[in-house]
């Protein structure tokens, strides 16, 4: 799969992600199919059209088959780095923008940036707001900052 991230956001990408926010808001929990990796994916595909985990859907499906899958990548910061885009601060994410978030000790997961908020997918069902100060890297999801209209 080609890493390479579209320069540009889709025209109507606010409401395809605020779409998304609404279809994850209580949908439960699932490896392979809702976890956050595949939710940052989703935000990705919601603002930019393009799928950066297109081919990891479907691999695995228990928290051993992610560790498999993702260990090829060095875990969930190492397919983020990957795939996710352009590095930038946390503070600098646009809404969208992945971030790689420790609020679940020794667990690290990937949340996404909403415009006000960072959010992951919780445990149980649906998304939690994971506090700012948690979240320690950040990506881009589109090739080149967001244009300003």
């Amino acid at each position: 799969m080609s890493t390479t991230l579209p320069t540009q956001r889709l025209r109507d990408w606010p409401e395809r992600l605020a779409a998304l926010f609404a279809a994850s808001a209580a949908r439960p929990f699932e490896w392979g199919r809702f976890d956050c990796c595949l939710f940052a994916a989703d935000a990705v595909q919601a603002v930019t059209g393009h799928d950066p985990a297109a081919d990891l859907r479907g691999r695995y499906r228990s928290k051993l088959g992610a560790a498999r899958v993702l260990g090829r990548f060095g875990g969930v910061a190492g397919v983020a780095a990957a795939r996710a885009g352009l590095e930038v601060p946390p503070a600098m994410a646009q809404p969208g923008d992945v971030g790689l978030s420790h609020h679940q000790p020794g667990q690290p997961a990937l949340a996404v940036w909403g415009g006000s908020a960072w959010h992951a997918v919780g445990a149980g069902a649906g998304l939690v707001v994971v506090p700012a100060s948690a979240v320690v890297r950040a990506w881009r999801c589109t090739a080149e900052p967001a244009a300003q209209e």
